[in-house]
């Protein structure tokens, strides 16, 4: 369905941009005001919400507490644009992290703020000293910043960061794509080669090919603050139990995040909404917030969970600081 898009001069002006920009940071580098320009024209962004709820893969897909609630913008095998939403705390702490400090491998990102207080971030050195038996950590602050100041920004390739939970309920529009452009990107769209994914990872990582063909190393860790330094966690110890959160209630607090912040955006389509109504092809937890929107009835907000899987269940900017030795 994102044939709608194709066409729109927002995603013509990012395919220009991608051809003309074969460095990737240069890419990003110009895309970030045409990322700026998509996030404030609520006209574009009805068509993405559109694209979305008339594309039968986005109404079945699995939610669950690792895929946090989103709009799919535009892909192509060269990169990847999405709306993002971010819950605030019900009680805030300022300070309070989102998650575990992680990176991307391969992927550059770049973000900028289309609503909501935005929240605070922090970039650490790309050097990673970690101990492989005692998985204890240093780590180096790159940049402290909130999305007030920088409502643009990029994380690059392999660049450890923290996102702090935002003081107010949050969204982004993100582009993401490979540090560079290789031979083997398109092969992520191959129907037939997804299908035995499992042994190519297997066949690459025993050649130690990774970095190569831009995949995850075969144990990626994430990070985080125990007393005077920093501690890893394998990174599928770590999303186990949010990926394993699926089921009736994570499908409503998916569907109403979205339609709370549809509401709060001023983005409500009564018109697409009478017909998803009416159509059998929508799941039933749609129904209630269509409901409620077309009858103007306001969407209670959601709010982000508040512990994170570590041990400590949480941790916050003085933590970081504490084992920055700051």
């Amino acid at each position: 369905m994102q044939e709608q898009l194709e066409n729109h001069e927002y995603i013509r002006e990012i395919l220009s941009l991608e051809k003309k920009y074969p460095d990737r940071q240069e890419f990003h580098a110009h895309a970030g005001p045409v990322l700026s320009r998509m996030g404030q024209d609520d006209d574009f962004l009805r068509k993405v919400i559109k694209r979305n709820f008339e594309d039968q893969g986005y109404l079945n897909q699995k939610w669950s507490l690792y895929n946090i609630p989103f709009f799919y913008i535009y892909e192509t095998a060269d990169f990847n644009l999405k709306i993002h939403m971010f819950p605030g705390m019900r009680n805030f702490v300022r300070g309070t992290a989102a998650h575990c400090i992680h990176h991307h491998n391969n992927y550059i990102l770049t973000t900028t703020a289309i609503f909501g207080s935005g929240y605070e971030a922090m970039l650490f050195d790309k050097e990673i000293f970690m101990d492989p038996v005692t998985l204890v950590t240093k780590l180096s602050l790159y940049k402290d910043f909130n999305q007030d100041d920088e409502p643009v920004h990029t994380v690059d390739a392999w660049q450890p960061h923290l996102v702090y939970n935002p003081r107010t309920f949050s969204a982004t529009l993100q582009l993401w794509t490979p540090d560079e452009k290789r031979v083997t990107d398109s092969l992520r769209t191959n129907p037939v080669l997804k299908a035995i994914k499992s042994p190519l990872r297997k066949i690459i990582y025993s050649f130690g090919l990774e970095k190569r063909f831009g995949i995850a190393a075969q144990k990626t860790y994430q990070w985080y603050p125990e007393g005077d330094h920093f501690k890893g966690i394998e990174e599928d110890a770590y999303f186990a139990p949010t990926r394993n959160a699926v089921g009736p209630e994570v499908n409503t607090y998916s569907m109403q995040t979205v339609f709370y912040f549809l509401q709060q955006k001023g983005l409500i389509d009564n018109e697409l909404l009478s017909r998803m109504k009416n159509n059998p092809g929508v799941p039933s937890y749609y129904l209630p917030f269509i409901e409620k929107a077309l009858k103007n009835e306001m969407v209670e907000e959601t709010y982000c969970k508040e512990t994170i899987n570590i041990p400590q269940g949480t941790y916050s900017r003085q933590d970081v600081f504490n084992a920055l030795g700051k």
